[in-house]
C-alpha cells in the first residue's frame, strides 16, 4: 500500500509530515487531507483564529512528488468560503 505525505505551507514556512500514513489511493489520502483540515480549522475557530484559512496542504508520495495542494478553504462548505 503506498505511503502518503500531508505537508503543511503557511507561507514561507513548510512543516513537513516525517511519518506518512499508509491508504490504499490518492482519493484516500485527499479524504484523509480534508478530515485533518477540518481539524485544523475547527482548532483554529475555538482559539477564536482564522490565520489556518491561508493555509495550503500538500500530499507527497515516498519520494517527495508532489500529487495534490489543497487550499484549507477548500476544505469548507462552499457557502464558508471566502470570496
Amino acid at each position: 500500500m503506498p505511503r502518503y505525505y500531508c505537508h503543511i505551507q503557511q507561507g514561507e514556512k513548510l512543516i513537513q509530515d516525517p511519518n506518512g500514513v499508509e491508504l490504499p489511493s490518492l482519493d484516500a489520502a485527499r479524504m484523509e487531507a480534508f478530515d485533518g483540515i477540518r481539524d485544523i480549522l475547527a482548532a483554529g475557530i475555538r482559539r477564536g483564529d482564522d490565520d489556518a484559512l491561508d493555509d495550503v496542504l500538500i500530499i507527497t508520495d515516498e519520494t517527495g512528488r508532489e500529487l495534490m495542494t489543497i487550499p484549507f478553504t477548500e476544505a469548507l462548505p462552499p457557502r464558508l468560503r471566502r470570496p
